[in-house]
């Protein structure tokens, strides 16, 4: 019943943001060809990570009428990071080695194991679902309930699969750009995703509302201390961070969406490397 439930959930929060989703081609956005926003005043951004043997892909299309709200969030969750997530991440860092935490963020990743596995079956990638299930085995056993990796060492590669590239997958745009306060960047399709992966994870499910908030709070925390200067480096880096931050999220969606299509036509291919995130944590 409580399945049923979520899922008649996810079917009513993605029928409330179909009018806000649009079909991947350029008559369904309004932004310049080039990729810039509509607002001139704008700085475009520029791929870092590209290079003269690998240019830089041409910026995905932007959408963003509500731009206002999506920056008063933007500054929100800056504050929140700078004020509250780095000062604690810093004192948790001090408290707890790295090592420790590098064995605490496999393991919530291993915890994730439902939601790769479903979006691979989804995505009619049956070897990468049962790939991601040995996986699960191998470092839930042997790996001590994930907190060690032995499948890589074994070359049981990860096939990391969401819900948000499952429906780009079978061709629906991102849509409009939403800047959630605490999630962060998203848009109407990565929402959809966001939520339907909610509730295949097993926090939704095991110790009511507490456990579904306070261990993906927990999850947040240690990712933080793990990469505490990043988002400071990132800043700098731009002139516009709210621009800078929303380009990435839509590249690094895209080019998710792009190595899931690549792989299901050309397996054998040689595949490009995605690009490193610039923003955390949404999935």
């Amino acid at each position: 019943m409580k399945t049923l439930k979520s899922l008649c959930l996810a079917a009513g929060l993605f029928l409330f943001l179909w009018p806000a989703l649009g079909v991947e081609n350029p008559v369904a956005q309004d932004s310049p060809p080039d990729g810039r926003s509509t607002n001139q005043n704008e700085t475009p951004f520029r791929d870092p990570f590209a290079s003269v043997d690998q240019p830089a892909k041409a910026q995905p299309k932007i959408k963003d009428p509500l731009q206002p709200m999506n920056r008063a969030f933007f500054h929100f969750n800056d504050k929140l990071y700078l004020w509250i997530v780095k000062p604690s991440g810093k004192g948790y860092s001090k408290v707890v080695p790295r090592p420790a935490r590098t064995c605490v963020a496999r393991l919530f990743e291993n915890v994730k194991y439902p939601i790769r596995f479903v979006n691979n079956l989804l995505q009619a990638k049956f070897k990468a679902a049962g790939l991601e299930t040995g996986r699960f085995v191998v470092n839930s056993t042997v790996g001590v309930g994930g907190l060690f990796d032995p499948a890589k060492r074994w070359k049981i590669e990860a096939h990391p699969a969401h819900f948000d590239q499952t429906l780009g997958f079978y061709g629906l745009g991102p849509g409009i750009y939403f800047d959630w306060p605490m999630f962060g960047p998203s848009s109407a399709r990565g929402t959809a995703g966001l939520a339907a992966d909610g509730m295949l994870s097993p926090w939704s499910y095991i110790g009511g509302l507490g456990v579904a908030i306070g261990v993906p709070a927990y999850r947040e925390e240690n990712n933080a201390s793990l990469h505490l200067g990043e988002y400071e480096s990132f800043k700098k880096a731009t002139l516009d961070p709210y621009v800078a931050m929303r380009s990435a999220y839509y590249e690094s969606r895209a080019e998710a969406v792009h190595q899931s299509k690549v792989k299901k036509q050309r397996p054998t291919e040689a595949l490009p490397q995605p690009l490193p995130p610039l923003a955390r944590g949404d999935d």
